[in-house]
Order: C-alpha cells, then sequence, then structure tokens
C-alpha cells in the first residue's frame, strides 16, 4: 500500500488532548484552573510524583497538563536516571538467547496495548486491523488489554467530574471490531484495568459471558474467591504459560459486596509504598504448578509520561527476580521504552520489561497518543548445557498509529504501521502529523523502526 496509500489517511476527529472531557465546576474547577496556570512555568514537564487522586484538584490539573504536554523526560534521583538506564535498549528488535542454546519448540506471540472506544469503530468492522491484521493475529498468542467493559445499560458520555470518573463501555458491535478481525480474535485479553468496573458487576459479568462465547480467555478478573489464588494457564504445543496480571485501580469505583477479590489490583501510584507481595506470591504459585514461561501483566504507569517511573522499574526487577520471564505494562496511553533485564541470580538470563506499549485504539489524537507499539515476541523450548530451558527467545516492537480513512465521509478508524506511514504520506498536514507521531516513536525505541536493525541483548 506504498503508493496509492499517500492520500487515504488523516489524523482522527476526536480531541486532541483530555480538556473537552474534564467538567469540574465551582471551586474545585477553579482550583483545577489555577494549578494549570502555575505549571506554564514548565514545574510539570519533568516527573514530579503526583500520585493519582480525583479528590485533589492538583492530580487532576497535572494530568490534564500531561495530556497537553506529554512528558519526554525521565526521573532524574540520587542514584537513579531513568533515561541512562534504559537509553541501551532504544531499539526494536532483539535476540535474546545465548550461544548454544538449541530450540527444540517455538511459540509466537503478540503482545497489543489498550482496547478502547474510540469514536469512528462503528464501520471499522474488519477494516480497523486491515494493515496489522497478520502482526497481530498471525502469532499463535495474541494478547492485549481490552480497557472498556459490555454491559447491558445505556452508554454514558466519557466525562470526568466531581464523584464520577471517565466511563468507557462499548456497545456489541464495537466489541466485535476491537477483538477480532475476518475470523481471527485475540486469544487473551486483559481486564485487571481501571475501567473494569465502570458498570458494577453487571458490566463484569457481561464482559466474561460475552468472552466466554467467544472463546476469549482473559487475565486479572476472577469469578470466585479460590479463582483468585489459582494460576491462570495457557497450554500450546506442550507449554505452560502462566499469566499474572493486576491493575493498579479501578478508578476508585467500589468493589461488588463481599467480593474484593474480584480484580486483582495493587494500588501502584495511589499510594507510596503498594504491597507487592499478592504478585510475587501469584508468579510463585505459577512456577509450582509447572509453568515453563511467567508473565506478568500489569496495568500500570502514570498517564501521558514517556518514562516509566523508577519506582516501576524496581518493581518489574522484582517480579524478574521472583520468577517472572516477560513484563508487559499498559495504561499510560502512550508508549515507554523497553528494558531487556539481566536476572542477578543468572545474568545469562534476559527478561524483556515492556513498561508500556500504549493504546491499541484512543480516544485522543495527540501525536502520542495514535503510537503504540505491537511486539512480536519468541517462546522458545529446547536444550542449553545439557538441560531443558524454557525462555524469551526474541523481541519485535513495530509501531503503529490509529488514524482515520481520508475518502470517507464517515470516520472510519484504521491501525497503519508507522513505517509504511512514513514511506507513502509525502506532503501537507498529514506529512506534519505523522512527523510528530514518528518523534515520539524516535524518543522510545531509536530510529531502527525505519530500517532493519537487529541487536543481541
Amino acid at each position: 500500500m506504498s503508493g496509492p496509500c499517500a492520500g487515504r489517511f488523516r489524523p482522527l476527529s476526536v480531541p486532541r488532548d483530555t480538556r473537552p472531557i474534564v467538567k469540574f465546576t465551582g471551586e474545585f474547577g477553579a482550583a483545577i484552573d489555577q494549578h494549570l496556570r502555575d505549571a506554564a512555568d514548565g514545574r510539570w514537564d519533568t516527573p514530579v510524583g503526583i500520585l493519582i487522586d480525583p479528590q485533589n484538584p492538583e492530580s487532576i490539573a497535572h494530568w490534564v497538563y500531561k495530556s497537553i504536554n506529554p512528558l519526554v523526560r525521565g526521573a532524574k534521583l540520587p542514584g537513579t536516571d531513568v533515561e541512562a538506564l534504559l537509553e541501551p535498549f532504544m531499539h526494536n528488535r532483539f535476540e535474546l538467547l545465548p550461544e548454544g542454546f538449541t530450540i527444540e519448540t517455538e511459540v509466537s506471540m503478540s503482545a497489543s496495548g489498550d482496547l478502547m472506544a474510540t469514536p469512528g469503530l462503528d464501520g471499522a468492522r474488519d477494516r480497523l486491523f486491515l494493515d496489522v491484521d497478520d502482526l497481530i493475529f498471525g502469532a499463535d498468542i495474541s494478547y492485549a488489554n481490552l480497557e472498556s467493559t459490555l454491559t447491558e445499560a445505556a452508554l454514558g458520555p466519557t466525562e470526568f467530574s466531581a464523584g464520577k470518573t471517565p466511563m468507557i463501555n462499548l456497545t456489541p458491535d464495537q466489541y466485535e471490531t476491537v477483538v477480532s478481525h475476518r475470523g481471527r480474535k485475540f486469544d487473551v485479553l486483559h481486564l485487571a484495568n481501571n475501567h473494569i468496573l465502570d458498570c458494577g458487576e453487571e458490566g463484569v459479568q457481561t464482559t466474561l459471558a460475552r468472552l466466554k462465547q467467544d472463546g476469549i480467555a482473559q487475565v486479572g478478573v476472577n469469578q470466585t474467591e479460590g479463582d483468585a489464588l489459582m494460576p491462570r494457564i495457557t497450554e500450546l504445543a506442550g507449554l505452560r504459560i502462566g499469566w499474572v496480571a493486576h491493575t493498579f485501580s479501578v478508578n476508585f469505583k467500589p468493589f461488588p459486596d463481599g467480593k474484593p477479590w474480584i480484580v486483582n489490583m495493587t494500588a501502584f501510584h495511589l499510594v507510596p509504598d503498594p504491597d507487592i507481595r499478592p504478585i510475587l506470591a501469584q508468579i510463585k504459585a505459577c512456577r509450582e504448578a509447572g509453568c515453563d514461561l511467567v508473565i506478568a501483566a500489569m496495568h500500570w504507569g502514570m498517564e501521558f509520561e514517556l518514562f516509566p517511573t523508577s519506582q516501576q522499574i524496581d518493581w518489574a526487577h522484582q517480579f524478574a527476580e521472583a520468577g517472572a520471564d516477560l513484563v508487559i505494562g499498559h495504561h499510560p496511553h502512550v508508549p515507554q521504552p523497553v528494558e531487556i533485564y539481566r536476572l542477578k541470580r543468572d545474568p545469562g538470563c534476559a527478561v524483556p520489561i515492556l513498561y508500556s506499549i500504549g493504546n491499541l485504539s484512543t480516544l485522543l489524537s495527540h501525536p502520542a497518543m495514535v503510537l503504540s507499539l505491537v511486539a512480536r515476541i519468541g517462546l522458545v523450548k529446547g536444550r542449553y548445557r545439557g538441560k531443558v530451558e524454557t525462555r524469551i527467545a526474541s523481541l519485535e516492537l513495530t509501531p503503529v498509529a490509529l488514524v482515520a480513512e481520508a475518502d470517507r465521509a464517515d470516520e472510519i478508524v484504521r491501525l497503519v504501521p508507522l513505517a509504511q506511514l512514513d514511506r507513502s504520506v509525502k506532503a501537507g498536514s498529514m506529512r506534519d502529523y505523522v512527523d510528530d507521531v514518528a518523534r515520539f516513536a524516535d524518543l522510545v525505541i531509536g530510529d531502527d523502526w525505519r530500517g532493519d536493525a537487529l541487536v543481541s541483548a
């Protein structure tokens, strides 16, 4: 599609930032506005560690500010320089097996970020994934975060006001658009996210019922208290893959009476020192259940920041040392750099940490927020130094952008590889927009995506 598609796409016709959905009034709204005026001095252009709190006008103002001006710097603290730590891994392809490893079984996996009810899904059935179909659904296991729930109730507007955090819900037709393409579907969907309780237990059960009907596995939500303690396992080609899925929040919605276990939640970014022991225990349970590989999937991170926090780096390292072979993150609505972490207990073993792979479908049109990373991961079983081992063999990151089809009167959204847009869009405002998206991709994974570089880590 490199030649003819040059004029076929345009930016999304949705708000660029969060200001249109913020509906606070009175003294609280005035306090938000004052914090935003104060921030004009640049005080929020670097990470400041403000905890997420919808009762605090400074927290809301900080969130709005970053949606207008995404943070492109990482924290620099005594003994911790996030940018310097991650700079060696700003590439898009990694080969991770040690020399001498003999592969006997190989499985491919794709990992994608947030699926949200973006305007333009209506009419996009079997079109949304046209340009990324095989990249996502051609893997043996395809995974994404379903950021929007189904509900039998009437869908309300996505607004943020006093006592009401934004709700994101899907119609059945929109759901089919984001989870499938021409008969192929995601295999595993992550439900432990901050919107899972938007419609209470009814929304949870309606979503679970539809996933069961469609044969799609889910991670992060539990039907019973016993389920919360049991490893979630995917079996494929003789491999047992364990999942540990948590969210930082449920947007302060109440848990159903007597069911605090219904969603796996660890209060990242809500309290200074969250208890991560349940995550470590679940990783251990997967290992004790005989899992060959363990994936820790976290809905976490500070929104609109293009680097993880120093705390996240510490937590991810603890997950790896506890037995996680791969860490996948989403929620910030922008992509962040990856890290190839070498275990202290076994420096020859590499654990990829994907701090945030961004949105797959988005509610905002800022160039940083239409950008996401689709990860293709190689999982292998074989022999190394006379022993049978299972490892993450490779990682490839493809930047993709959510855009609209330009030759349609109605808004139809499409996911397009950024390299394809970069080659085909020649001039005009869309060229400027693609250049802006590309600058954010360069920031988090370098510019290898424009060519064909390969890194051994």
